[in-house]
């Protein structure tokens, strides 16, 4: 066995070993095991026990003697869902359940999820994202400015037809509506828009890059032997010198984020991409750094990115942004989704 395989392995049985003093559950250790190692949560599961896929199918034949497994049918189940492995029937995902101590959802953890397709769901996902504490006024106007008002509309009927707590939340609803309206009113802000309305010009810094972007970069494949391309279409918001990027619905399932931070005309910063769950990398998770320099029309950015391979050498690559609109609301972002 090759000396780096060994270093590896120990590793992440230190890893997890130090992970169950901290009383960390099986699948808990699994998950960041997975982060960590990029393998799905049916192979973090038998390693945050620290056994090979042998010594697991030996640990699988003597609690059921009468169904014998090998090392082979092991590694058929982690290799799944791509096209070289088996999906394991439902009675062996109770029996793997049963083995490693936890849920058999553990087990399906990194399984494509499609609830983002349900309308409840994701009223309750943007209701959660704007109830997540803020940290700071700015926060607050970048949540309710991504949503349009029958989206706000919307997730207003959703909390309202939650739990009460004790609230009664079509009052206190009332009450917020009735407060804004008088804030509308205001002579600040009557004068702001005023003035906005005058100039002809939108009341934004004029170098903001916030809007919704075209990403392109260049990645290496070293199991494929070549190069590929990324895509996503990004809502970039700009606060102050930060950037904050977030991939629209892409056709495969990926998602992307970025966090950068503004220099005068150098953006320096990370990315972090969740690879599509049906596809060559089965949901992996990646990041890096990433630096880009912007023209001086605003609508490019172009540069460099730096990140980890597959088999744990570091990679570089050209990454492009292209402008394509400076409206992030709801209804301009749906023209954008699963167009790559």
């Amino acid at each position: 066995m090759p000396s780096a395989t060994v270093s590896v392995r120990s590793k992440q049985r230190e890893l997890s070993a130090q992970l169950r003093a901290k009383s960390r559950t099986w699948a808990e250790i699994a998950a960041v095991l997975s982060d960590r190692y990029h393998v799905n949560m049916r192979t973090a599961l038998r390693l945050a026990h620290g056994w090979s896929q042998r010594e697991a199918a030996e640990r699988w034949s003597l609690r059921w003697p009468a169904e014998p497994k090998t090392d082979k049918a092991f590694s058929y189940w982690e290799l799944w869902p791509a096209a070289t492995g088996h999906a394991p029937p439902l009675d062996v995902l109770c029996r793997l359940a049963e083995l490693y101590e936890c849920r058999v959802a553990d087990l399906l953890a990194d399984v494509a999820d499609h609830r983002s397709a349900d309308s409840a769901h994701q009223g309750r996902a943007q209701l959660a994202e704007i109830e997540r504490p803020a940290t700071s006024l700015e926060d607050v106007v970048a949540r309710l400015g991504a949503a349009d008002v029958h989206e706000l509309a919307k997730m207003a009927t959703t909390w309202a037809n939650g739990d009460g707590s004790g609230v009664n939340r079509r009052s206190l609803l009332l009450k917020i509506s009735a407060a804004l309206s008088l804030a509308s009113i205001s002579p600040v802000l009557t004068e702001e828009t005023s003035a906005a309305a005058e100039t002809g010009e939108r009341n934004t810094q004029s170098d903001d890059v916030s809007g919704i972007w075209h990403s392109r970069y260049v990645y290496p494949s070293s199991g494929r032997g070549k190069e590929f391309v990324g895509e996503h279409y990004v809502v970039l918001r700009q606060r102050d010198n930060r950037l904050i990027g977030e991939s629209l619905p892409h056709s495969t399932g990926s998602r992307l984020r970025l966090e950068l931070a503004l220099d005068k005309a150098v953006a320096t910063g990370t990315w972090r991409e969740q690879t599509s769950p049906g596809g060559y990398y089965q949901g992996a998770t990646y990041h890096g750094t990433l630096q880009l320099v912007i023209n001086p029309s605003n609508q490019r950015m172009s540069g460099m990115w730096l990140g980890f391979g597959r088999d744990f050498t570091i990679n570089s690559g050209e990454w492009q942004l292209t402008w394509c609109s400076s409206d992030t609301s709801k209804q301009a972002q749906r023209s954008y989704h699963e167009t790559v």
